[in-house]
């Protein structure tokens, strides 16, 4: 069990996202003062709940808000930071430390697909670079949702990134719940949910990476 509110905002622009009404529409839901949020988790812990998770949206845009919290938090409550891992160099030395355990979604396998999708230059090089610290800094747990056509272009890419660069026994989450939202029509291959024969593919690819810890 995990404490803690969700935080609006992204800095992803997914055509496809499932959340995009608090994370395109960050005025969305109730406003929270620090000290409130930071009673809330210290009672949750008080109560036997093992994190407090910084979620969206995602918690980047809102990393100063996060950090007021925990200023006024009593109870050392681990921190579960849930996010889609496209943050600047800045961001992950304000964040070494703090965090204890990172959640990072990883999507495309190369630049091309992640400026189509998601109006996120230069992403291969920003996703492997916050991975490696992440890896080095605390526990790590990366998260990949399957995207119908996106398997050679995208999923064979990072498999091979985890095993290579993060190492075999990292915890991986592989996911195929993906279900056309918000433009998604504006992409042909996102119209419908991936098939099954993609998904008994895409656990033969991370099988064939080599990788020893994935759960689905």
């Amino acid at each position: 069990m995990a404490a803690g509110r969700v935080s609006s905002g992204c800095n992803l622009r997914c055509i496809y996202c499932q959340n995009w009404e608090i994370s395109q529409y960050a005025s969305s839901g109730s406003p929270v003062s620090p000290r409130e949020l930071a009673r809330a988790i210290d009672e949750a812990r008080r109560r036997g709940c093992r994190n407090q998770n910084w979620v969206g949206g995602d918690p980047v845009p809102n990393i100063p808000f996060w950090f007021s919290v925990l200023i006024h938090e009593r109870e050392s409550t681990p921190v579960f930071f849930n996010t889609n891992g496209y943050y600047s160099t800045e961001a992950s030395e304000l964040l070494r430390g703090v965090v204890d355990i990172y959640k990072i979604d990883f999507k495309y396998g190369n630049n091309a697909c992640a400026e189509r999708l998601s109006d996120a230059p230069r992403y291969w090089e920003t996703l492997t670079r916050n991975l490696r610290s992440a890896k080095a800094d605390a526990e790590l747990i990366v998260r990949m949702l399957v995207l119908p056509g996106h398997l050679d272009c995208c999923l064979r890419p990072i498999l091979g990134f985890i095993a290579r660069d993060l190492g075999t026994m990292t915890r991986v989450n592989l996911m195929d719940q993906y279900a056309p939202s918000w433009r998604a029509g504006e992409c042909p291959e996102l119209r419908r949910r991936i098939s099954g024969s993609e998904w008994r593919r895409a656990l033969q690819m991370a099988e064939e990476a080599g990788l020893r810890n994935v759960i689905t």
